[in-house]
């Protein structure tokens, strides 16, 4: 049964790579809920499927056993993959802020683009100003292309554009990684304080410990078997 308040559910999923005898499981079972406005830290060691478990949350990639829910509906299951026009629903912050983005344009092009795809008949200006706030993005940023910016500028438009479809779950993968110590702890500001204005669940995969206690629980994914 879904708990009140709950955004994602992820109960007994599984994940591998490879076929026949070269499969190799890559995520051990896993379970936990994240609700609304909350914010859930994914640690453990390298290889341990942290990635992976993003990626099938994110709807990138089935799970081999168990199932994803998104606000109490089927999200995703070894047979099933995210409807498309639930795909707004859960959004990803990435690693690299660039993949994110087309080079030649500007930012507020990009997520104009993501905006009127994901959420057609609503005002893409509205949707792109009230995304800018909640990351705390400078307006005057979102005229500029990405190599205009600086990593944490970047980044912080990467945050924008996935919360401008009005996401239940974002999910970051190593958000602050790329970034130097004083520009990740405002990164990381921005992103857990947006999560908790918007009610967005908040999946963050991370290795640094610091960010990780800044979050509401931290959950600690145990590495995977080698064969299964």
């Amino acid at each position: 049964m879904t708990a009140p308040g709950s955004a994602l559910e992820v109960s007994g999923i599984t994940a591998a790579h490879g076929h026949g005898s070269r499969l190799r499981q890559t995520l051990a079972e896993t379970s936990f809920e994240v609700a609304a406005g909350e914010s859930l830290a994914v640690v453990g060691v390298s290889g341990a499927g942290k990635s992976t478990l993003a990626d099938v949350v994110l709807g990138l990639r089935p799970p081999t056993a168990g199932w994803v829910r998104v606000q109490g509906t089927g999200w995703a299951t070894p047979g099933q993959r995210p409807a498309r026009k639930r795909r707004h629903l859960v959004q990803g912050v990435p690693q690299d802020p660039a993949a994110a983005f087309v080079p030649s344009w500007t930012i507020r092009r990009s997520i104009r683009k993501a905006a009127r795809l994901l959420c057609p008949g609503q005002d893409a200006e509205d949707l792109i100003g009230r995304a800018a706030g909640l990351a705390h993005l400078d307006p005057e940023l979102l005229d500029r292309r990405p190599l205009e910016m600086s990593g944490g500028q970047a980044q912080r438009a990467a945050i924008a554009r996935a919360l401008a479809v009005r996401p239940a779950v974002l999910v970051a993968d190593e958000p602050t990684s790329a970034l130097d110590p004083g520009t990740a702890q405002s990164v990381a500001t921005a992103l857990l304080s947006c999560a908790s204005q918007s009610g967005t669940a908040l999946l963050l995969v991370t290795h640094d410990p610091a960010l990780a206690g800044r979050c509401d629980r931290t959950i600690t994914i145990v590495a995977a078997e080698a064969a299964l």
